[in-house]
């Protein structure tokens, strides 16, 4: 499964999300300031997370693209192997079919992800599953059989992850700990010795966050807040998602009618269920997003799958039909669809660029990522803005006409304002630092049009002349008599 992923992933390459967490370690490496001469809209755990593939990647001469994919491996291969290693001391009923399936469940971690491969969602499950295997050995204990301290203390601190990619998914550790709790009708359970490593290498990430990068709490977030964090697709989110979602849970008991759910679903079905809340509460609808959710979803699937029967249960009813098997497949394939969308760009489209210019500076016009990430690794250029994209500018011009068009004079203006600064320091940074290559992203015809508006932004463009497209973009190149910065 693993050989079978390597050339499946390489239809994605490093995604666009990934490829900038590259450059922005590059660059804190060669001396940037986080949050001071670059700008990220995450916190500091992101570079932190990806930071010792991309040094090792320097130290040993590798492609940082290759050392993340490797290092992605390896956390999907540690986190289900501990994973395994839980079950088996836990001596839960289901080994015997689950180390079976090991294969499937590693499929769910390197497979299915597709676009989302690398995504800090997608790592931060793989190290959550040692958690949740121990949630439901604490929930229902064998005989003789009690955690050591140290495998506590390991698997709370691979939980830790999940929550320290983004805080919100504090809730897919506490759901599943409340139903341990209540299972054994015993408080104490939350008290465990995995959540409170969990809680403190919490509290101490964020005491390293105010001591590093006392900026991302005092400036970023808030504008986050005010800005980023406004923008929301429900729709897409709505139409994409939940259909198959909920398909998927009601399949859980039609999977094996008349066999109660064992404890090792339940927890990862409660998982699964917390982990819709920040996919609806960020509102973007973007397939990493639903990663946590779907993937817990599907596991709980395959874990119905494996579990075993009980004598008072065994019947022809909790037997596996064929139908029901046609139908988890199909399940997986449908929640699969959209992880599958590519945004590589055409090995055709990258080589003209080559040819039209060596090792370019490269700048973006455009609020998606993935207009300029991998794109200009793939160039071996270098990105010369502080920001990933224009996603402050295009947000706030967003929020402005939302304002307007509700009669809300005083935000209209607010955002207006943030827009208008944010396009004067663009304008500012073209003009210094004179980039051989623009990429300007078609699907943002509103920012296009506001930008357009700035007669120094035209006056700007004037000397660049367009030397490629497709449906996504439109790459510029600076006129060869016009002066360029080094």
């Amino acid at each position: 499964m693993l050989a079978a992923a390597i050339p499946w992933q390489m239809r994605w390459g490093v995604i666009p999300d990934t490829s900038w967490v590259i450059t922005l370690c590059e660059k804190m490496l060669a001396g940037s300031r986080l949050y001071v001469d670059i700008f990220e809209v995450n916190p500091p755990f992101t570079p932190w997370m990806f930071m010792p593939a991309v040094a090792l990647a320097q130290e040993v001469g590798i492609s940082p693209e290759v050392a993340i994919h490797v290092y992605s491996y390896a956390i999907c291969l540690a986190g289900l192997g501990f994973a395994a290693l839980l079950a088996g001391r836990a001596g839960l009923a289901e080994n015997r079919a689950l180390f079976r399936m090991l294969p499937l469940f590693l499929a769910l971690l390197v497979i299915f992800p597709g676009n989302a491969f690398t995504e800090r969602e997608q790592l931060g499950i793989a190290l959550f599953l040692p958690l949740l295997v121990l949630t439901a050995w604490r929930a229902a204990p064998r005989e003789g059989r009690v955690p050591s301290a140290p495998t506590a203390v390991l698997a709370g601190l691979c939980g830790s992850v999940l929550v320290l990619v983004k805080p919100y998914y504090a809730l897919v550790v506490l759901l599943p700990a409340l139903y341990a709790a209540w299972s054994r009708r015993s408080i104490r359970t939350l008290f465990a010795v995995e959540y409170w490593t969990t809680g403190l290498a919490c509290v101490a990430y964020v005491v390293a966050v105010q001591y590093f990068h006392p900026e991302f709490l005092s400036t970023v977030y808030p504008m986050l807040a005010d800005t980023y964090m406004r923008v929301q697709n429900m729709q897409a989110l709505l139409t994409t998602y939940v259909p198959i979602y909920m398909v998927a849970l009601v399949t859980l008991r039609f999977v094996r009618p008349g066999l109660p759910l064992s404890p090792l679903v339940i927890v990862f079905t409660l998982a699964s269920l917390a982990a819709t809340v920040p996919l609806i509460y960020q509102g973007k609808g973007w397939p990493y997003h639903a990663f946590p959710a779907f993937s817990l979803i599907l596991a709980a699937l395959l874990l119905r799958v494996a579990q075993a029967a009980p004598a008072p249960y065994r019947s022809p009813d909790t037997a596996m039909e064929p139908g029901r098997k046609i139908l988890l497949v199909a399940i997986i394939a449908a929640a699969a669809i959209p992880f599958m969308q590519t945004q590589k760009l055409s090995a055709e489209f990258v080589a003209k660029l080559r040819a039209a210019a060596h090792r370019p500076t490269v700048a973006l016009v455009g609020a998606d990522i993935s207009g300029g990430h991998p794109l200009t690794r793939m160039l071996g250029g270098t990105w010369i803005s502080r920001h990933c994209n224009d996603w402050l500018g295009e947000s706030a011009h967003y929020l402005s006409a939302v304002a307007s068009r509700d009669g809300d004079k005083h935000a209209a203006s607010h955002y207006r304002h943030i827009a208008d600064r944010y396009i004067e320091s663009k304008l500012a940074e073209l003009e210094a630092q004179q980039p051989a290559m623009i990429i300007v992203e078609k699907i943002d015809r509103d920012w296009n049009e506001e930008l357009a508006r700035w007669q120094d932004y035209v006056n700007f463009l004037r000397g660049y002349q367009q030397i490629a497209e497709n449906d996504e973009v439109q790459v510029l190149l600076r006129n060869a008599g016009a002066t360029q910065a080094e």
